[in-house]
C-alpha cells in the first residue's frame, strides 16, 4: 500500500481527477499519470504507445503493489491522449514543485541557468516551430527550479521566461543567461528584485556590444584567469578578464539595469585526434559587483548544466522522438519528464542511462524506490 502522505496521495487528491470515457468507464488520472511516470523510468519515452504497453504489462503487478482492485482497468491506448489532454498542467506542476523543488533563501542565493528547450515531436507538418519549454535549472546539480511553455508559431521565449522568473520567485536569485534575453525588461526585472544576471552579449545588442569591446581593448582587466580541461576528445583552454563598468556610460533605456562586469572569454579548443585549433572570444555584461570574479567565472561555465539537462531529456528519455499533435500532451509528458528527472536527482546515478535500464529490468527495485523517495 502506499503511504498516505505520498506524491500519488496528493496527486490523487488534486480535484477532478475522476474522469469517464465515451463507455462510461472511469479513469483515475492520479493512476493514468503513475503509470505514465514508470514507464518513463523504464526507459520506453519516445513513442505513446511504447509508453502504453509498459502501462499494460506492469498494471498487474503496479495494482497488486499499491492494493488495488482487481476491477481496476488499464486505461486505453486510444484514451490514453483524450485523457492527457484534461490534465491541469498548473496543479500538476504545482504539487511537483512543492514536493520535489528548491527552496530559496534569500541569504544563501544560487545561480540558476535559464534556457529554452523546443518539442520538436509538437511540430505540425508544414510548420517550422512548436511547443517550447522554457526551465531554470540549478547551476549545481542540474536540479528543475521552475518551467514554464510558450508556441514559437505565436509566442517569444523571452516574456515567458520573465513570467517564470516572477512565478518561480527566482528573479531575486543569481541568473545566467543567454544573450537571447539581454534586454531592458528582462534585467530589469531581475535587478530591482535584488537578484544578480550575468548574459550573453552578442549582436542582438550591436551597439553595446562595440561599446563594451572598445572598452576591453582600452582599459585594464582588474581580475584575470586562465583554466585548462581535458576530455571528450580535445583540450580547452580559457582565458577569463573581468571589468569593471560600473562608472561607463549606457545608453538611457539601460538606466534601470545597474551594469557593473564586463566578461570577456577566450576560448581555444584543440582537437587531439587531429590536432585542429579553434580559437573564439565571447563577451559577458552583468550587474554583478566586479569584486568576485571566480564566482562569475564560475558561473559563465556552469551555464551549459541547463544544455546537459536538455541533452538528457533528448538522447535519455527521447523527448523529441515521442510525437503527438496534441500540445497539451506533449507539455503534460514534458512535466512527467522533469518529475523523473526529479526522483533520478535523489538517487544520483553514475549513469542515468544504466539505472534506468535496471528498473526496465527489476521493476521491484523501481517500486520500493518510488516508496524510498515518498511517491508512492
Amino acid at each position: 500500500m502506499y503511504k498516505e502522505n505520498s506524491f500519488y496521495v496528493k496527486l490523487q487528491n488534486l480535484a477532478g481527477l475522476d474522469l469517464r470515457d465515451n463507455r462510461g468507464k472511469i479513469h483515475n488520472l492520479a493512476f493514468v499519470l503513475l503509470g505514465l511516470s514508470i514507464a518513463l523510468l523504464r526507459k520506453r519515452d519516445g513513442n505513446l504507445s511504447s509508453l502504453h504497453r509498459s502501462m499494460e504489462n506492469k498494471h498487474q503487478e503496479l495494482c497488486t503493489f499499491l492494493g488495488l482492485s482487481d476491477s481496476t482497468e488499464v486505461i486505453s491506448r486510444s484514451y490514453l491522449p483524450v485523457c492527457l489532454k484534461r490534465v491541469s498542467l498548473l496543479h500538476f506542476e504545482r504539487l511537483l514543485f512543492e514536493n520535489y523543488g528548491i527552496e530559496l533563501s534569500d541569504e544563501q542565493k544560487r545561480w540558476f541557468a535559464g534556457d529554452g528547450k523546443e518539442l520538436r515531436g509538437s511540430i505540425e507538418k508544414g510548420k517550422k516551430r512548436g511547443e517550447a519549454i522554457v526551465q531554470l535549472v540549478d547551476q549545481e546539480n542540474r536540479q528543475v527550479l521552475g518551467q514554464s511553455y510558450y508556441n514559437g508559431e505565436k509566442e517569444s521565449e523571452k516574456p515567458c521566461l520573465r513570467n517564470l522568473l516572477t512565478t518561480s520567485l527566482a528573479s531575486g536569485q543569481k541568473i545566467s543567461l543567454d544573450a537571447l534575453h539581454l534586454c531592458p525588461a528582462t534585467c530589469e526585472l531581475i535587478n530591482e528584485a535584488g537578484g544578480s544576471f550575468l548574459i550573453g552579449l552578442k549582436n542582438n545588442q550591436a551597439v553595446l556590444l562595440e561599446d563594451m569591446k572598445f572598452h576591453s581593448q582600452n582599459s585594464k582587466p582588474i581580475f584575470q584567469s586562465k583554466q585548462w580541461e581535458k576530455g571528450h576528445g580535445r583540450i580547452e583552454h580559457r582565458e577569463y578578464e573581468l571589468y569593471d563598468i560600473s562608472d561607463e556610460y549606457f545608453d538611457p533605456r539601460w538606466e534601470k539595469v545597474n551594469f557593473r562586469s564586463l566578461i570577456k572569454v577566450e576560448r581555444t579548443r584543440i582537437d587531439t585526434k587531429t590536432e585542429e585549433e579553434n580559437k573564439e572570444t565571447s563577451f559577458y555584461i552583468s550587474n554583478e559587483n566586479a569584486k568576485i570574479g571566480d564566482e562569475l567565472f564560475k558561473a559563465i561555465r556552469n551555464h551549459w548544466q541547463v544544455e546537459v539537462n536538455n541533452n538528457i531529456r533528448d538522447t535519455t528519455f527521447q523527448e523529441d522522438r515521442l510525437k503527438t499533435k496534441e500540445k497539451p500532451v506533449s507539455k503534460v509528458l514534458a512535466g512527467l519528464r522533469t518529475l523523473s528527472l526529479a526522483l533520478l536527482n535523489i538517487l544520483k546515478p553514475k549513469n542515468m542511462v544504466a539505472q534506468l535500464e535496471k528498473f526496465q529490468d527489476d521493476f521491484q527495485l523501481l517500486l520500493n524506490f518510488l516508496r524510498q523517495t515518498n511517491f508512492l
